[in-house]
């Protein structure tokens, strides 16, 4: 159902530009020119305030947690470790 409303939002905004480009006998690039020049700049920012700083704290994210990943497959171990020394001390008491 989004899809064939996406699908509909589009294809008016197609009618619109292709009557619109009718009445003043222009072509459509011309017409749509400012919508490009508009998307250029909004990718640009969007690219620089919001994907470079998710990248960085995703980079940093990955370098905090990179010990825990590696010692994930020794849990085990590290577990019958402390399981060991706490019933070790448990019986001393």
């Amino acid at each position: 159902m989004e899809l064939l409303a996406l699908f509909l939002v589009f294809f008016f905004i197609y009618l619109f530009l292709k009557l619109f480009a009718a009445i003043f006998n222009a072509g459509v690039f011309l017409i749509t020119l400012p919508f490009m020049i508009l998307a250029t700049v909004l990718s640009i920012v969007v690219v620089i305030f919001i994907m470079i700083p998710l990248g960085i704290v995703g980079a940093l994210a990955g370098i905090i947690f990179l010990p825990f990943a590696l010692l994930g497959p020794a849990l085990p171990i590290i577990l019958f470790l402390i399981l060991g020394i706490f019933l070790l001390r448990r019986m001393a008491q």
